[in-house]
């Protein structure tokens, strides 16, 4: 219990961050980057690191347009380690653009033991 508590204070626990090379592409481009994890202080069991790209409509709606990647990991962190995990994704061929009612961003999830997750988003821009 206590352990999982200290996992709420951000310096104890990992942080993920998906660095994008770029966040405008049109639709069939594909999204490259890196995702970065950095550790706190104490030591950290990672289970996996899950990406999903989502659409979100005019009025809050958020919809999953496609799960992006899953990579399991049963994976120990040392305290202040930092590693990084390569990403690449191409883009639905069908995809609208973005407008100012429908904007799409990745979110990323690093999930530690006891289901304790990290979240991360990046907005994309699909062009016309």
């Amino acid at each position: 219990m206590i352990k999982k508590m200290m996992s709420y204070i951000k310096g104890g626990s990992p942080n993920v961050d998906l660095i994008l090379k770029k966040s405008e592409m049109k639709p069939g481009e594909t999204v490259t980057g890196a995702f970065h994890v950095e550790n706190g202080w104490n030591r950290q069991e990672i289970k996996r690191l899950e990406c999903d790209l989502v659409k979100e409509l005019q009025g809050d709606k958020v919809v999953t347009v496609d799960s992006v990647t899953t990579i399991l990991m049963s994976e120990t962190m040392e305290a202040k380690e930092k590693t990084e995990y390569p990403f690449s994704y191409r883009l639905p061929e069908d995809l609208p653009p973005t407008t100012e009612g429908l904007t799409y961003r990745l979110n990323t999830r690093l999930v530690l033991e006891d289901d304790i997750k990290r979240n991360d988003h990046d907005e994309i821009v699909v062009l016309g």
